[in-house]
């Protein structure tokens, strides 16, 4: 009798059940030896989360196949780079006038196979924060084997052995994907600045949410390795800043506009210290890793107050944020929408700084020590917004949790305690 297991949507947002753990521990696993999954939209930061079992998958001899559709823009050009590099085989499917949309994982060995059958597409809501729901099936051989057969039945109804609007992914259809506009390109900033609706926070500047709000656990950290070693299997990776020769991607930005230096993340979580003049230091680290995230190198120049003082790198515009600012206690205590946020790029010390109004910080009540705060920079879920930051006190309810994120430490300027910091 196969097991059957119900997950519940709020299962992923509460941190309950992940699917992108289910994933992990399955490819870790000595029990199966071939997976397969069929997906309508692919996003490469969860790959980079899974990259270290896959490898060792692969290592194994074991298989891995992968069925993605390329509609509404749903899959990105660097998650089906990374699946050409590190799959046995990769299907590109789409037809005009339906969309692709099953979401399908399958396990396979020979005394045991596990498939997950629900709403979950391989992107980093799909597989950790969004409200998704499926049915676990974990069966065994040879009593189960009817229900695996329907379960790989399924699957292979959609090779192009069996309807032609499916095809074998080669670098060719990918450079033609991508050529079409087929395809997201994760590399690109968001900083959009049309002033359209908003997509799913549901606050603007002039009325209050339509919908309480619902904090969502955070996803799992991306290590600083996986940054560049998951990326580097497919290509994906350019150059951080003085790294020396630049990487070619496995396709580029035409001339006119260049690739961006970029690792693909959602985010920056990290310790902070608020200056009394409003003024918060990042970290040229992160910088060096991920200058795309940051827009950098900034192409505006400051205006001294004194003629005679000189001029630095500033981003222009100003990125636009959402800032939210948690107190001990756990209370959004402070919400600012649509910020200016003055970036500057002091050359002479090497600092990265944004300012942001002090009162609007209060509520972090921030006296100094290593009880540091914690700001999570992410990309904006509203169109005319580049970020949120979220601003949590210490001892504040995710804390914690941020701080399991931080697994870098910053150089300690001489203080007792370093500050840290992650990617997710």
């Amino acid at each position: 009798m196969p097991h059957i297991e119900i997950i519940k949507p709020i299962s992923q947002p509460a941190d309950e059940f992940r699917l992108l753990n289910w994933l992990n521990e399955r490819f870790s696993s000595t029990t199966y030896h071939s997976f397969r999954c069929l997906v309508a939209f692919a996003k490469v930061k969860p790959l980079y989360k899974m990259h270290e079992n896959i490898q060792k998958w692969n290592a194994s001899g074991n298989h891995t196949e992968a069925i993605i559709g390329v509609d509404h823009k749903g899959t990105s050009l660097q998650a089906l780079q990374y699946a050409l590099a590190n799959f046995q085989h990769t299907y590109v499917l789409h037809t005009d006038h339906s969309t692709f949309h099953p979401k399908m994982y399958i396990f396979s060995g020979e005394t045991e196979a596990a498939v997950y059958y629900g709403s979950n597409n391989l992107t980093p809501g799909g597989l950790e924060t969004n409200f998704e729901g499926g049915v676990i099936l974990t069966l065994t051989f040879p009593e189960d084997a009817d229900l695996f057969d329907q379960a790989m039945a399924s699957f292979e109804s959609l090779l192009p052995s069996s309807i032609p609007c499916c095809v074998e992914l080669t670098n060719t259809i990918l450079q033609q994907l991508n050529n079409g506009g087929w395809l997201l390109d994760e590399s690109i900033p968001k900083a959009v600045r049309n002033l359209g609706a908003i997509r799913r926070a549901g606050y603007t500047t002039s009325t209050p949410s339509l919908f309480a709000p619902y904090k969502t656990k955070l996803p799992k950290a991306i290590s600083k390795t996986a940054l560049a070693v998951a990326a580097a299997s497919a290509g994906i990776t350019t150059n951080p800043i003085g790294s020396g020769t630049p990487v070619t991607p496995v396709i580029s930005h035409t001339a006119a506009s260049p690739a961006v230096p970029i690792a693909i993340v959602e985010g920056l979580v990290m310790q902070v210290v608020p200056h009394h003049n409003g003024e918060i230091f990042l970290s040229m680290n992160a910088i060096r890793q991920n200058p795309g995230f940051f827009g950098f190198p900034f192409t505006g120049q400051t205006v001294p107050k004194k003629a005679t003082n000189p001029t630095y790198p500033q981003r222009d515009p100003d990125p636009i944020v959402n800032i939210f600012v948690y107190d001990a206690a756990g209370t959004c205590v402070r919400t600012e929408i649509q910020y200016n946020l003055n970036t500057v790029f002091y050359e002479k010390k090497a600092e990265i700084r944004i300012t942001i109004t002090p009162s609007i910080l209060r509520g972090l009540n921030y006296t100094g020590g290593s009880d540091y705060p914690i700001m999570v920079m992410r990309n904006s879920e509203t169109d005319e917004c580049d970020y949120d930051l979220h601003f949590y006190a210490k001892g504040s309810t995710d804390y914690s949790s941020c701080l399991s994120i931080c697994d870098q430490a910053l150089p300690s300027g001489g203080k007792p305690v370093a500050r840290k910091m992650g990617w997710i």
